[in-house]
């Protein structure tokens, strides 16, 4: 966190407006998160004397009058001044589970908001197969990946993965280690196909080949700068990583070859 103030504060010396979208199942009544992320950015944004104002994105409208784009919650009368040259939106994940609300990010982009994150980046990073192709894009090595494009042909995906079992499925989209299976077999992988699509015949698979590890590296980068890393350790008795599933956290010095 300190390396993000010194960033914002040797960048520009300006006080910014910042719009934290959310939605109602990530908030609580007017402006009042229950989530710790969007609480703890708030708080460290207003010690740096920058205004914030948390949008429940379900219930938000934005209007403009007298040359100003100001934006509300459903509940709240004075509402929060926007323009293309101080406001900062930051989106929270799960403004894209709506097409709707997907619209008002497109329109704050319209309207010349700086978007952390854009809409086609919330999109790409929501899609697995997605964000795949766009690392693919910047040469980054990655578990080989197929789409699971119906029920009838997923002996087709395993052929095309060429990877040997164990391998692992998931979801298309989906989040903290839920839909992701661990599958040891072909009869496996070929039962829990046959379960999904019975349960939703519109479900979106891919498959990838295992690589053992002991963990994964996360690192925030911004403006081109390293501002943090971490190792997420891989939980006792299971293949995931995911600190919602019980995987411990560690900070991680990076090599200079890493940054």
């Amino acid at each position: 966190m300190e390396q993000f103030k010194s960033f914002i504060t040797e960048a520009k010396e300006e006080k910014y407006r910042i719009l934290v979208i959310s939605s109602a199942s990530t908030t609580k009544g007017k402006d009042k998160p229950i989530y710790h992320t969007a609480s703890r950015f708030r708080e460290e944004a207003k010690k740096l004397g920058h205004d914030v104002y948390i949008l429940q994105v379900e219930n938000a409208y934005i209007s403009y009058e007298n040359d100003i784009f100001k934006i509300f919650n459903y509940d709240d009368k004075e509402g929060f001044e926007i323009n293309s040259t101080n406001t900062i939106a930051v989106v929270r994940g799960t403004v894209r589970l709506k097409k709707s609300w997907l619209d008002l990010l497109s329109r704050l982009e319209k309207i010349g908001v700086c978007m952390v994150n854009s809409r086609e980046t919330v999109e790409v990073s929501s899609d697995k197969y997605r964000s795949y192709l766009k690392l693919q894009d910047f040469g980054l090595t990655q578990p080989k990946t197929q789409l699971v494009p119906s029920e009838q042909l997923w002996k087709t995906a395993v052929e095309k993965l060429d990877s040997k079992f164990p391998i692992i499925m998931k979801t298309l989209e989906g989040s903290r280690g839920v839909g992701v299976l661990f599958v040891e077999s072909e009869r496996s992988l070929e039962s829990l196909i046959q379960l999904l699509y019975n349960q939703d015949k519109n479900v979106d698979l891919l498959i990838q080949e295992y690589i053992q590890t002991d963990g994964d590296i996360r690192v925030i980068v911004l403006g081109g700068n390293v501002i943090a890393a971490m190792k997420r350790e891989v939980v006792e008795g299971d293949f995931r990583s995911n600190v919602s599933q019980g995987a411990k956290v560690k900070e991680y010095p990076l090599t200079e070859l890493e940054v």
